[in-house]
């Protein structure tokens, strides 16, 4: 009897525990994810029969490496014109066998503007910056385009990415933050902040050029900033960008009569 109600007892214990795990939900937007594995639900990667859209307040990933990223690579992303052409962005050479001095795999920049504009709901590929443009070749930050849809480029006088994350988890009117990187080796990179984790100055980060790790491809991964926010000390990929410098972080926003209406 006394070994009945004990595991009577035991049941009656775990039980709201169990109701708890079933009804527990994750963050109601992006902005409140504070790990991996929340930011990845407002993920759009492509179906595998085609191209994703956008919905504002998620990212539409755009990956820049075949190679790295089989599975979410779309051609279709990168062309601002017919395949073969001066605006295919896959393209490495031209018609003449001269080297492209930009194309797909130098593109970062690029990739994670556009899925910057995403979040905000605005569908605007790499492909289509140059569609839109008629040029190859576009120059950072790419104002031409944020012109046509009236955003606003923000840029804080002082404590820059404390300041755009704050407008970030505030407000969902503004971008995430776009960090521009120097790596070690002098390369630069690109890639986009979307969450802050609990650890201090850890955040989640969204990549268009996935880190190979064991044959699998992530694009969606923690890195820790140093406290003046100058460099990264390290990643989830702990020497993929340690020691890079942060050289460029950019930021935008939509304007105040379309920010309620079209983010989230």
């Amino acid at each position: 009897m006394l070994k009945r109600l004990a595991a009577l007892l035991v049941l009656l214990l775990q039980l709201p525990l169990c109701v708890q795990a079933e009804t527990a939900e994750g963050p109601a937007s992006l902005r409140e994810a504070t790990s991996i594995e929340e930011v990845k639900q407002f993920i759009i990667y492509p179906p595998e029969d085609g191209v994703a859209g956008v919905k504002a307040g998620y990212i539409r990933h755009i990956a820049q490496h075949r190679a790295n990223d089989p599975d979410n690579f779309r051609t279709h992303y990168w062309l601002g014109g017919p395949e073969g052409t001066e605006l295919d962005l896959t393209d490495k050479r031209k018609p003449n066998g001269e080297r492209y001095e930009y194309y797909v795999a130098n593109m970062c920049t690029r990739a994670a503007y556009s899925m910057a504009l995403s979040y905000l709901g605005i569908d605007m590929t790499p492909g289509d910056m140059s569609a839109t443009t008629g040029e190859r070749d576009l120059d950072m930050p790419y104002t031409e385009i944020s012109d046509l849809f009236s955003l606003e480029r923000v840029t804080p006088s002082s404590n820059v990415f404390d300041t755009m994350m704050e407008n970030y988890l505030s407000d969902p009117s503004y971008s995430p933050v776009l960090v521009h990187i120097r790596r070690p080796d002098d390369s630069l990179h690109s890639f986009l902040v979307v969450a802050a984790m609990p650890q201090k100055s850890r955040y989640v980060i969204v990549d268009p050029s996935a880190i190979l790790s064991r044959g699998k491809g992530y694009s969606v991964y923690m890195v820790a900033f140093n406290k003046s926010r100058t460099e990264i000390d390290t990643s989830t990929f702990r020497y993929e960008l340690r020691g890079s410098r942060i050289i460029g972080l950019y930021q935008w926003k939509l304007p105040d009569d379309k920010g309620a209406e079209t983010a989230e």
